[in-house]
């Protein structure tokens, strides 16, 4: 599906201000839905079972496996906040007789059968809606947004309601980085500044994050690139913001209120 036909005419009901908004309310609970079976023990132990070394290794691997059975510089590319050294380590510990696409295969079952429980005693129908119109603002997206994004957008929807809208909401997750990258880029930054000024609180920013995704120090001092880099959160709202106006403005409601309160009564 291709939303990019009605998008000028949806956007001229919306201002930019509105868009802007909508995607502040929406992607602080997006990414915390994804960790709600990321970050969930037994997708660890899981990863464990599998072979892997610790939950670490096959976040990376489950993540960038879905690009195919591509070197693990590629897949550092696509990952651009896990150091490159980090991410060979990682594909140099993937199962034996596994490839990184089957590793993917079963990472994308953790968030689906993890959403199929957690979102069992949800509305369906609200469920069904957050699910489309989520999809709808994905399927809008051009994949030249972020080779990730792309290839997470191509995974297999299943059936159940509950996995759908998770897997679904992975997806925003992985379109949101992909803006992120753009971001951070076009403001003249490295991946490790980013990550040593994110505005993020403890521990997912600051030099120990940038060294548990790999990078070593020394490090430069966060202040002096303080600057560009809420620049950079700001763009990277911006950009999703733009792909909101594949939804019309009721629709766009609609979604902000479905993420936000699906997110909130979830306990995680």
């Amino acid at each position: 599906m291709n939303g990019h036909g009605g998008a000028s005419e949806r956007a001229a009901r919306m201002s930019r201000t509105d868009l802007v908004e909508a995607a502040e309310q929406i992607l602080k609970p997006i990414q915390q839905f994804s960790r709600g079976w990321m970050l969930d023990r037994s997708t660890a132990e899981f990863g464990v079972s599998l072979g892997f070394r610790d939950g670490e290794e096959y976040w990376i691997v489950g993540r960038a496996g879905a690009l195919g059975d591509v070197d693990p510089e590629i897949a550092a590319a696509a990952l651009a906040f896990i150091a490159p050294d980090a991410v060979r380590e990682a594909w140099e510990h993937i199962p034996v007789g596994m490839t990184p696409s089957q590793v993917t295969a079963t990472y994308a079952l953790r968030c689906t059968g993890w959403g199929s429980g957690a979102l069992s005693e949800f509305d369906p129908a609200r469920m069904e809606r957050l699910d489309r119109l989520g999809r709808q603002v994905a399927d809008g997206a051009s994949p030249a947004l972020g080779v990730l994004f792309a290839a997470w957008r191509s995974v297999a929807q299943p059936d159940d309601v509950g996995a759908r809208a998770t897997l679904t909401m992975n997806v925003l997750r992985e379109m949101r980085g992909a803006a992120h990258i753009v971001a951070v880029q076009a403001c003249g930054l490295t991946p490790v500044e980013a990550i040593l000024a994110s505005p993020a609180p403890p521990p997912r920013s600051g030099p120990a994050w940038a060294e548990h995704l790999g990078w070593p120090g020394p490090y430069r001092d966060a202040d002096e690139v303080r600057a560009a880099r809420i620049d950079a959160e700001r763009l990277t709202t911006q950009i999703v913001a733009a792909h909101l106006a594949v939804l019309s403005p009721d629709e766009l409601a609609d979604f902000a209120e479905l993420v936000e309160t699906t997110r909130n009564s979830i306990n995680m």
